[in-house]
């Protein structure tokens, strides 16, 4: 049963993708051939009255009707299941300037180059190949009906085949036999139906790559079997290294002209390599179709997979040469073993690889084909004027090749200068940033230094200003006194830090507390009246020797250590008040670990808790995993609470 359901539904995914490429490539003629029908007239009647201004009003107009098509067209791509990066034009500004404003946009002329002059072939060809692959389909598996009704022949094609095969020794009632070939058409009828569902495939994404190459710039999901609908979501992020993108906030993508021109060339290559083979150079009707599409599949190719492109263009070279040599015209007027369209195919693949893919593979695009159709040449009979095609065919390639990679090197020098001029905003961008923290870090200085200052004051005086102090009461003015002394210190030294100091002007610089400043940090709580133990216990160095626990721990983890154990207090005493806090350093060879625990809080009416931002124990947490150690903290079974912390030392 669950064989049967996952067969029901492939069987069911297969007719809808089916249905989804016909209604992908179909549709696409007619529309292409609309758009041609428009924008071709209209371009003309622009161009021809441009000199009386009137064109000047017209070609605008003309643009943006190529951009309606060419938004038709990524619709279309999105209702497909391949969404493609937004596309920016350029802001129109109002009026009349604004109007004439948008012949200079080069995404606008991409479009009208790609629906006049790509698109009306392109889909004339996808819609051409479907309707004769669905045609042989359904009219050999019905021959057997319709058949019936066609004139009556002596052979039919069936038999003539057979006949030529077994040189007429069969039978006249098997070669003239109507069952035969009505079997013979159902047979291919079969293969044609079979065939249909990757045929359709291979021609609804063959016309996807080339409109999303030419219209939309770079790929944002493509789905194997998309659902019919809007396009998902995605994320706007680009991939490095795919292109300038057309929404990358550019204008003009070199991704979409080289997808234009590419395809361009290849149908002009279809459209003129195979008659010229067929005609000029007597090469079977047939293999000079398989020649001429190769040729064009080759430039295809070399835009987005360069090696499988200059792999199939030497293939294509070398069935050239061989094609022409079985035709027996090798020695005619016209040049062999590269005919004309051949040796211009294989200079523009040579322009394509060198500027997308370095000149490494554009000299393996030049030499590959070269060699190979030398060899082949060879192998048929080269002769003098067959050596003359030769060095000309090198000495064009070559220059296309040195043309190639001259343009190469200067868009990667143009486009090493744009990394370095984005460097630089980034690196202003970031240096505002820092001026501006340091802005906020000195107002912040400021307001705080000016309170902890008038405590500072105020405590220092009381002793002063107020007659009766007991020697308690003086003591604890004191170490509130130093309490804020010391926190002001400690600011004025961040400070100090986070400043940009001027140019020959040397940064102040503190020492860093560490492991061995704990007790003057407990001594200093202490003074608030908190009972606290200290325990710094002795570790053993790798080599077995006894040595001091703050002497062996680095610099690094001596202030995370300190700075652990400072939070860790501040929150004992302000969750806690009255509690007694045992705090704990203890290292081994391999790891240091701190633990501050705390007991229960007084009971209620001695001191109230304060209110804490609740970022102190993230802060411990980003300590500790900073230096690739762990932290706990939580309530213990005593009803305290307790931090505990371990770093790698």
């Amino acid at each position: 049963m669950v064989q049967q359901t996952a067969r029901a539904r492939q069987g069911g995914s297969l007719i809808s993708r089916l249905a989804r490429d016909y209604a992908y490539v179909m549709p696409g003629f007619f529309l292409s051939l609309l758009a041609f029908v428009l924008l071709i007239p209209l371009f003309a009647l622009a161009l021809g009255t441009f000199v009386i201004w009137i064109g000047a009003l017209l070609l605008p107009a003309v643009l943006r009707l190529a951009t309606g098509f060419a938004e038709l067209s990524r619709a279309r791509l999105r209702h497909f299941g391949v969404e493609p990066m937004p596309v920016r034009y350029r802001p129109r500004s109002p009026g009349f300037a604004g109007w004439l404003r948008m012949l200079g946009d080069p995404r606008r002329w991409a479009d009208l180059v790609f629906e006049t002059l790509i698109a009306f072939p392109l889909r004339t060809l996808t819609f051409s190949v479907a309707v004769t692959w669905t045609a042989a389909a359904l009219g050999g598996i019905t021959w057997v009906v319709w058949g019936l009704f066609l004139p009556r022949r002596d052979s039919l094609l069936t038999g003539m085949i057979l006949e030529a095969v077994t040189e007429g020794a069969a039978p006249d009632a098997i070669s003239r036999s109507y069952l035969l070939e009505a079997g013979s058409q159902f047979l291919l009828g079969c293969l044609f139906l079979v065939t249909l569902p990757l045929v359709m495939r291979g021609l609804a994404r063959l016309d996807a790559l080339i409109t999303l190459g030419a219209l939309g710039g770079g790929l944002r999901s493509m789905q194997d079997d998309p659902e019919p609908g809007p396009a998902p979501a995605a994320s706007t992020a680009w991939p490095a290294g795919s292109g300038a993108g057309l929404g990358s906030g550019q204008a003009l993508s070199v991704d979409a002209w080289t997808w234009i021109a590419a395809a361009f060339a290849a149908v002009a290559a279809v459209a003129i390599d195979w008659p010229l083979l067929a005609v000029l150079y007597g090469v079977p009707v047939v293999v000079a179709m398989c020649i001429a599409f190769a040729h064009g599949a080759a430039l295809l190719l070399a835009v987005r997979w360069p090696g499988a492109g200059i792999a199939l263009q030497t293939a294509a070279t070398v069935g050239t040469v061989l094609a022409i040599a079985a035709a027996g015209t090798t020695e005619g007027q016209w040049p062999w073993p590269w005919p004309a369209m051949t040796l211009i195919v294989q200079a523009i693949l040579i322009l394509i690889v060198a500027l997308r893919s370095g000149w490494t593979r554009a000299v393996v695009a030049w030499a590959a084909p070269q060699i190979a159709v030398v060899a082949a040449a060879l192998l048929s009979g080269v002769s003098a004027g067959g050596w003359s095609s030769v060095i000309v065919s090198a000495s064009v390639t070559g220059g296309a090749l040195v043309i190639g990679i001259v343009l190469g090197q200067l868009d990667a020098s143009r486009g090493a200068l744009r990394e370095e001029r984005r460097t630089s905003a980034d690196l202003s961008a970031r240096r505002r940033e820092l001026e501006e923290r340091n802005r906020i870090a000195q107002e912040l200085h400021d307001v705080v230094a000016h309170s902890m200052s008038v405590i500072s004051v105020q405590a220092t005086t009381a002793k002063y200003r107020l007659d009766g102090l007991s020697p308690e009461a003086e003591g604890e003015f004191h170490s509130i006194a130093e309490s804020s002394r010391q926190a002001l210190a400690e600011m004025r030294h961040l400070l100090a830090l986070l400043r940009t100091p001027r140019e020959g002007e040397a940064p102040a610089l503190a020492p860093q507390p560490d492991v061995g400043d704990l007790p003057a940090l407990v001594e200093t709580t202490r003074q608030s009246g908190v009972r606290i133990s200290l325990e710094v216990s002795t570790g053993t160095a790798g080599d077995g020797t006894a040595q001091a626990g703050p002497a062996a721990i680095p610099p690094v983890t001596g202030l995370a250590v300190y700075r652990i154990v400072q939070e860790a207090l501040s929150n004992a005493v302000r969750h806690a008040p009255g509690s007694a806090i045992d705090v704990r350093v203890a290292r081994d060879a391999e790891r240091i670990v701190v633990s501050v625990e705390n007991g229960p809080a007084a009971p209620a009416g001695s001191r109230a808790a304060a209110p804490g931002a609740g970022l102190g124990l993230i802060g411990v947490r980003e300590r500790a995993v900073a230096l690739g150690g762990s932290a706990e903290a939580g309530p213990t079974d005593q009803g305290g609470f307790r931090v505990r912390v371990e770093l790698p030392v």
